[in-house]
């Protein structure tokens, strides 16, 4: 089992585990909780995943011009190849989060990776992907928790079958991305990843890559990941646990019926 495990066994043996969602006993989320979870929609846009798009994406690399794209990304130079998610960011993916970051607990990461395997693994049926990889954590909160929950749900997604190496390393500690505008964002993390000093020795067969993490909301932390991977002239793909959906003044409402196609209605125009 490993230290890591023993001690997430100890946890759960005096502390049950208890729906980050609704807080029943059980599991970190409960049966009822995980039927609402909102999957990403299956139309989105080709080029970095928002869905809306009215265009099937289809999971392989990008080759020769690229995708036109749409209001989220259009005019932006994106270093990866495409994005894709397992679900919305609200409600119980955003509960799952939340706890994992701020609960320190292996075993919800470890139970992310299991509600995300499905979506993950016909995200890269397609790609001959080489190698996943993650975002690097920030050192001080990594220490502080045991654990980067990105590397965890990395690790957890590879072991499907795939290779996992960690290609990254953050090189300064920037500020918290919560609460920023893209351009903060983008501001935040210029020049804050560099390849780790080992993955030159294991770059030899890699061409393409998958980057993990755990949401999406602006792209620019995948987006510089993906660009000092870009700059070795690897080819990427970023895949995150969830991602944030922006609404239009008039809200869309998502449902997924059996068929895979989304379909959406409008509300009444929000404040």
């Amino acid at each position: 089992m490993g230290v890591p495990g023993l001690l997430d066994a100890l946890v759960d043996l005096f502390f049950p585990k208890r729906c980050a969602a609704c807080g029943a006993a059980g599991d970190w989320l409960c049966a009822g909780c995980r039927q609402e979870l909102a999957p990403l929609p299956a139309v989105r846009c080709p080029r970095c995943g928002a869905p809306g798009i009215q265009h099937r994406l289809a999971p392989q690399w990008a080759s020769g011009a690229p995708a036109q794209g749409c209001r989220e990304c259009r005019g932006r130079d994106l270093a990866f190849a495409g994005a894709s998610a397992a679900f919305v960011y609200e409600g119980p993916a955003r509960a799952l989060v939340t706890a994992c970051k701020f609960r320190a607990l292996r075993s919800i990461a470890a139970e992310m990776a299991e509600l995300a395997g499905p979506a993950f693994a016909a995200a890269v049926a397609c790609t001959q992907t080489d190698c996943v990889t993650c975002v690097p954590g920030h050192r001080g909160r990594s220490l502080e928790r045991g654990f980067n929950q990105a590397e965890l749900l990395a690790r957890a997604l590879a072991a499907g079958g795939l290779r996992f190496e960690p290609l990254l390393v953050r090189v300064r500690e920037g500020g918290r991305q919560s609460g920023l505008d893209r351009a903060g964002r983008a501001a935040n993390v210029r020049g804050l990843y560099a390849l780790n000093n080992g993955a030159d020795r294991v770059l030899d067969g890699i061409e393409r890559v998958v980057i993990v993490d755990d949401v999406y909301t602006t792209g620019e932390t995948l987006n510089h990941c993906a660009g000092v991977l870009a700059d070795r002239g690897l080819q990427t793909r970023a895949f995150t646990f969830a991602r944030t959906v922006r609404r239009s003044r008039s809200r869309t409402l998502w449902t997924m019926p059996a068929n895979g196609m989304p379909s959406f209605k409008a509300s009444q125009p929000q404040p």
